[in-house]
Formats: structure tokens, sequence, C-alpha cells
């Protein structure tokens, strides 16, 4: 590991070079978990969507006075 900070250290081109490499990865794996939580949510919204329509209840109370308070809101 030493050696190798050494050689970026000497040759800047490679530490450019280093650097940019580490950035697009980095850039790359957070759009990747960008995707994955834009899926989830469409997924959680979907399901949402699917009981609110077949009529399953499955809220608790606290969760349905949020709810009808949001609707007061937009209303």
């Amino acid at each position: 590991m030493e050696a190798l900070l050494n050689i970026l250290l000497a040759n800047p081109i490679l530490a450019v070079i280093a650097i940019i490499l580490v950035i697009s990865l980095v850039v790359t794996i957070i759009k990747k978990l960008v995707k994955i939580a834009v899926a989830l949510g469409i997924i959680i919204i979907a399901l949402a969507i699917v009981l609110h329509y077949f009529g399953h209840d499955t809220l608790p109370q606290e969760g349905k006075e949020v709810l009808e308070k949001a609707e007061e809101m937009i209303s």
C-alpha cells in the first residue's frame, strides 16, 4: 500500500487518473442506489394503491388519521 502511495505521489498524472477512477466509481454506486430507491418507492406506492383499490384497510388508526388530515389539507 505504501509503495502504491509513493508511485502516485511521484507521478501526478497517475494520481489524477486514480482520483478520476475513484470518483467515477462513487458516482456509479450512488446512481445505482438512487435507482433502487426509486424502484422501491414505486413498488410501495403501487402496493398501497392496490390495497386501497381492493378495500383492504390495513392501516392502523394513527395512519388513517394522518391520511384524513392530508386529505383535508389538499381539499
